[in-house]
């Protein structure tokens, strides 16, 4: 009886970890985040995170190009000045951060 508890349990013990496998990849993927009831603003994050890390280029939102029209950028300037609570997409971007003070940080 002892030898066949001893057998069942090397057998549970050498098994059992090999179900329970989950790579970095697997959990940073968008699939995987979106699955387990994560929203899209942080899918968006941990993709960009991980670009970052990994040195590649993420492309950007077509809505960029919307708001860099001349009237468009002005009006929305003006709006984010009025309510700073207003997004204004620079969320995780890529940009040098200024210790310094400027007329631009109101």
């Amino acid at each position: 009886m002892k030898k066949y508890l001893l057998i069942l349990t090397l057998i549970a013990v050498f098994t059992l970890p090999a179900c329970a496998e989950l790579t970095v990849d697997d959990a940073t993927n968008a699939n995987y985040l979106k699955n387990h009831g994560y929203s899209n603003a942080t899918v968006r994050a941990v993709e960009k995170s991980v670009a970052q890390i990994s040195g590649e280029p993420l492309p950007e939102n077509i809505e960029k190009e919307y708001y860099n029209q001349p009237v468009v950028k002005y009006v929305r300037k003006f709006f984010m000045y009025i309510d700073p609570a207003m997004d204004d997409h620079s969320f995780m971007n890529d940009h040098n951060i200024n210790t310094t003070s400027r007329y631009d940080d109101l």
